[in-house]
């Protein structure tokens, strides 16, 4: 297993799709400062300093960056073996398709730290650059632990997503797109059970980051519930790559029932004409 993990890991570097990545959790804390200078001043931040550009790329990526990062570089990773036709030669090692599938969805587990890792460089670096003040180291490394949090959580909360579209070749665009959405819906859950279980406002709840002022909370949501939220998302995950079989190994099986068909049919055949 580590070995398939390492292998994905140096195999990510040379993918174009990476880029994606790069450049989208880099427009995260764009998008924030964008928000805060064209909000109506009723809306405005009036604190606006480089912890609150941080909380702002936290929720971004969340909501919109994530969700179609993750979920697109993980059905692609998935999707290559299809694509490079490299599928059938690795099934013969032997590694089964569940194993390879959980090999190649841990290194995705792996880069979406990396990718929030970049995202918080970025955003300093960002905030920096606008002038913004407020640099304080606590809540910096407050904001940092909040980022690597999210995007774990993030991942737990697409993984199911990512799984079952990585069983159908090229499907994994399909994906991204779900995903999107399912992530910009975070936003009209205000509250009530569904705020409390909703997955990806659940990520929120498990790494105690406050969401009032973003979508305007009227209850506590509940850190159980969240963390029960997430658990789901796993086992689902793991159901999906329990049952998930490689497109050849259904050819095979197939291939292998209608050999051992054809002796009982040339047999009842014979007994016919007799």
């Amino acid at each position: 297993m580590l070995s398939i993990v390492l292998t994905e890991l140096q195999k990510i570097k040379r993918y174009h799709i990476l880029l994606i990545g790069i450049i989208g959790m880099a427009l995260s804390p764009i998008l924030g400062l964008i928000t805060q200078n064209v909000a109506i001043e009723e809306a405005k931040n009036t604190n606006f300093d480089l912890s609150a550009l941080v909380d702002s790329t936290i929720w971004n990526n969340a909501t919109v960056f994530m969700p179609i990062i993750f979920t697109l570089i993980g059905g692609y990773l998935i999707n290559r073996e299809y694509t490079d036709d490299t599928l059938k030669n690795v099934l013969v090692v032997p590694v089964s398709f569940p194993k390879l599938l959980t090999g190649k969805l841990t290194a995705m587990g792996i880069l979406s730290l990396i990718l929030g890792m970049y995202s918080f460089v970025i955003t300093i670096i960002v905030g920096i650059f606008a002038g913004l003040s407020g640099f304080d180291i606590l809540a910096l490394i407050k904001g940092l632990f909040y980022m690597l949090g999210i995007s774990i959580c993030i991942y737990i909360a697409v993984l199911p997503i990512i799984a079952f579209c990585g069983r159908t070749p090229g499907f994994f665009m399909g994906g991204a797109v779900i995903a999107f959405i399912l992530g910009y819906c975070s936003m009209f859950f205000k509250s009530g059970l569904l705020r409390n279980i909703y997955p990806f406002l659940a990520s929120f709840t498990v790494i105690g980051f406050d969401t009032t002022s973003y979508i305007n909370a009227k209850n506590k949501a509940s850190i159980p519930l969240g963390l029960a939220s997430l658990g789901v998302m796993l086992l689902i995950s793991a159901f999906i790559i329990v049952i998930s079989k490689s497109p050849g190994e259904a050819k095979t099986k197939q291939r292998k029932n209608n050999i051992s068909l054809r002796p009982a049919q040339r047999e009842r055949i014979m007994t016919n004409r007799h």
